[in-house]
């Protein structure tokens, strides 16, 4: 018999092995007169099968014979409606159909274990060590992923979990079964109304899933034995390996670690043993009740109520009905023999699933690593195939490494033999599998450096050519998960102002192995742009380079980042004249452009512009397009020292201009006469003129910056005023305009009275033409009142005041102007005012014009 772990170490000790991928091949002896090249030009042929499908272990091929296939552990076996029938390969990882002429194809499974691929193709799905199948009428697959704690579905081949977290425990009853938790599920059966059951065998349970919900039919949860001809919710169950279920809906459960099988009826929910003692042992056929059993696991019932179990340390496959126990393949001891004959006859090795076809008897012979069927003409292997060979050659070590570090062992054994030569070392599926090294083997053993394995998933193979004692082996595929090494990248970080042009960033890189020197390269990247707002940017790094897929990269603590400024400004101030008299508005203007450093910014300045006279806020200005302009003329007499106060925006720099200079002027107004003798006053005669001198004197320079207008008022009339000036435009008889920018001192103002005005000018009398002889008339009754009063005057005669009375009347009469031809009255003074006007300005003087 060969040495073996019991089945009480499946769920631990052999699944252990399978968690460390260890994945072995053992090969038939072959003449010593294969070369080594022939030995590795086989494991080429095998490592080139297209993935997806399995000859050997984990390499994949479809479309072969089963018997040419290499099983693995095979704990499940089901029919589907047509006869074709299913294998669970368990430590392959994968599902397999063989089909009616005996040809295999894998229907689940990539041959890696692990957990993966839910709606995607079942061929493309990771599985962990899957033990039980079944179908239901609609050819659905059902699959207890045991290692996976799932059960799932594959419909149309497409893949799904229907129940199962992923986490071993226990939880969900009542609700959806996909968020339930189970724990290594090892079977599962469907009943003829497509509800499923499940062996939840490490949480002691039978749980069925209606629709979409879970519940418990059977077990408390408690390992144990108990509850026998109670509920079977209530009874205790431990470890059942195998669960089935038969067209009335009763539920037969192999009750594994408590040696019995035992059911649950329908409607009752009432539980009992039909078959076992509890005792872990054999017993001859005959009372199913008294019988004993061996670790029971595999469970199928048919419609007569026949039920079929593998008792798996017993090396039997038994049959339950009427109460009776019945073997009916398997000779009780533990082998491989038998093929074409009696099934009673076989040895068969830990048999640990059974499934029905009409008269057909499928057996999972699970340590001899082959499917057999038993009929009525005797038993076959159909799948598998079964060596006595002692030669094996394995890979061993860890199945993830860092990139740049480990070693893996191959190991060959042949009894106490010694093998010469060397192992080949092939990495890769299909064609492009390549040589990655070749190790002479010392003591069995050749190690594999996998320092210089690139990161990522490896499919190695070891290829051993044979000497004259040892013939040609190839190993199991063994996967190896590189991961990529760590590496560190520090950023150098980068101020900049707004506008300025991303540089070349650049930053140090540590942990490249010296085997990848000048094959990697850090590259130094950030969203920030020379249009992007002042702010502060990060920068990323990444790898380029032949070996960039070797490492993870991340930034290192110091990394700077893009620190993106206000971009500067200047600033330009222009008054619109640097003189104006006072009252004249003055408009500044204030033009904000980039500084030189600014390339290419994403729009002009924008915010405002305040006006200051010295300390004074003279007004604000928004910009537009640039510029602000603000006018005033309130500006005070005197010199102004004007600057403009850039208040800068998200992207610029606030400034202020240099201060330019504004003077506010005024001006002084005199005026003499032209020979600045006369002083300010002259006589004016009929006939004549008289000339005066008018200036304007400006506080600041010698021409005055505006339009001016000079006015005179007071004029006598008759009297003309002239400006003897020709670029003086007359506006009125007394007014003119004096034009801007001109020198305005000794300006010729002259005064004149025609001829012709001189007795125009003078009073008329009413007594002008009246005769003297009139006039003695007239003055007739003055003298008598005269007369009277020289009675007073006592001194002077009544005569002599007649004679003076007339003569003054004729000397009225006469006037005093027999010289010039003016009327005979007192020369009049007059008051002329000068008048300058200009903006809000003017001053005015006084002449004296004595008019005779």
């Amino acid at each position: 018999m060969n040495s073996r772990p019991s089945l009480e170490q499946v769920p631990g000790l052999i699944r252990a092995l399978g968690t460390l991928g260890l994945l072995v091949v053992t090969a038939g002896i072959v003449p010593a007169l294969w070369a080594q090249n022939a030995a590795q030009r086989t494991a080429l042929a095998k490592l080139g099968a297209p993935r997806g499908n399995v000859l050997s272990n984990n390499t994949q091929v479809n479309g072969v014979e089963a018997t040419e296939v290499s099983l693995d552990r095979p704990l499940g076996v089901a029919y589907d409606a047509a006869g074709n029938f299913y294998i669970a390969d368990t430590d392959n990882f994968v599902i397999r159909e063989v089909n009616l002429a005996g040809i295999t194809t894998v229907v689940a499974g990539t041959g890696e274990q692990g957990f993966g691929g839910d709606g995607g193709p079942a061929t493309s799905a990771l599985l962990d060590s899957p033990e039980g199948i079944a179908l239901d009428a609609a050819g659905n697959l059902y699959i207890a992923d045991s290692g996976n704690h799932r059960i799932r579905e594959v419909t149309a081949g497409v893949i799904a979990t229907i129940a199962g977290t992923g986490t071993c425990g226990y939880s969900g009853d009542g609700g959806p079964a996909a968020a339930a938790a189970l724990c290594q599920p090892t079977a599962v059966a469907v009943d003829s109304a497509g509800s499923v059951y499940i062996a939840d065998t490490n949480n002691y349970r039978i749980r069925k899933i209606a629709g979409t919900a879970i519940s418990t039919v059977a077990g408390n949860g408690v390992q144990s034995f108990s509850g026998d001809g109670g509920q079977a919710t209530a009874a205790g169950l431990d470890s059942p390996f195998g669960v089935a279920v038969d067209s009335d809906f009763n539920i037969y459960i192999a009750d594994t670690y408590n040696q019995r099988v035992r059911m649950v009826a329908y409607g009752t929910g009432i539980i009992g043993t039909i078959a076992g003692t509890g005792v872990k042992s054999f017993t001859s056929d005959g009372a199913a009740a008294t019988a004993a059993l061996a670790l029971p696991t595999g469970i199928a019932v048919d419609s007569p109520a026949t039920v079929y179990v593998a008792d798996s340390d017993n090396n039997r496959i038994r049959t339950i009905a009427s109460a009776q126990i019945a073997t009916i393949a398997g000779t009780g001891d533990e082998g491989f023999s038998g093929d074409t004959g009696s099934p009673t006859s076989a040895e068969l090795d830990t048999p640990q699933a059974v499934a029905l076809f009409g008269n057909s008897l499928t057996v999972a012979d699970t340590e001899n690593q082959v499917v057999r069927i038993a009929t009525a003409n005797g038993i076959d292997t159909t799948a598998g195939s079964s060596s006595n060979s002692t030669e094996t050659l394995a890979i061993t070590g860890v199945t993830s490494t860092a990139y740049g570090t480990g070693t893996l062992m191959a190991t060959f054994s042949n009894g106490n033999r010694t093998a010469t030569g060397s192992i080949a070392f092939y990495d890769g599926l299909g064609g492009s599998s390549v040589l990655v090294s070749s190790t002479a083997l010392t003591a069995n053993q050749a190690t594999l450096n996998t320092s210089t394995l690139s990161a990522g998933m490896h499919y190695l193979m070891a290829s051993y050519g044979g000497d004259p004692n040892d013939g040609p082996l190839v190993s199991g595929v063994y996967v190896l998960n590189v991961m990529p090494a760590a590496i560190t990248a520090v950023a150098n970080g980068v101020n900049l102002s707004y506008g300025q042009s991303i540089p070349t960033l650049t930053g140090s890189l540590s942990g490249v192995l010296a085997q990848d020197a000048g094959k990697v390269t850090a590259v130094y990247t950030t969203a920030a742009s020379s249009s992007s707002a002042p702010g502060s940017y990060p920068i990323s790094v990444s790898l380029s380079g032949t070996s960039a897929g070797d490492y993870t990269l991340s930034l290192g603590s110091g990394s700077g980042t893009v620190t993106i400024a206000k971009a500067a400004t200047q600033i330009t101030l222009a008054p619109s004249a640097a003189t104006v008299a006072y009252g004249a508005t003055v408009t500044l203007a204030a033009s904000i452009a980039f500084a030189a450093t600014v390339s290419s910014p994403l729009g002009a300045p924008t915010g405002t512009v305040a006006f200051m006279d010295g300390a004074s806020l003279l007004g604000t200005s928004n910009l537009s397009a640039g510029t602000a302009t603000f006018a005033t003329s309130s500006l005070t007499v005197g010199s102004h020292s004007i600057t403009a106060v850039y208040s800068g925006d998200a992207d610029f720099v606030s400034i202020a201009s240099s201060a330019v200079s504004e003077y506010i002027l005024d001006f002084a107004l005199s005026a003499n006469s032209a020979s600045y003798s006369g002083g300010s006053t002259q006589a004016l005669v009929p006939g004549g003129s008289a000339a005066f001198s008018v200036s304007i004197t400006p506080t600041t320079g010698t021409a005055f910056p505006a339009v001016a207008v000079l006015s005179v008022s007071g004029l006598p009339a008759g009297v003309t005023a002239t400006v003897n000036a020709a670029a003086w435009a007359r506006l009125s008889a007394t007014s003119w305009q004096l034009p801007a920018n001109t020198q305005l001192n000794h300006i010729p103002l002259s005064f004149a009275i025609p001829s012709q005005t001189a007795k125009t000018n003078a009073p008329t009398s009413p007594h002008r033409n009246v005769s003297p002889v009139l006039w003695g008339i007239l003055l007739l009754p003055f003298a008598v009142s005269l007369r009277r009063a020289g009675k007073r005057m006592g001194r002077m005669s009544s005569l002599q005041l007649i004679l003076i009375a007339g003569a003054a009347a004729i000397a009225g009469l006469s006037g005093c102007n027999s010289g010039n031809g003016f009327s005979a009255q007192a020369p009049r003074s007059y008051n002329l005012t000068i008048t300058v006007t200009t903006s809000a300005l003017a001053h005015s003087t006084h002449i004296s014009l004595n008019v005779e």
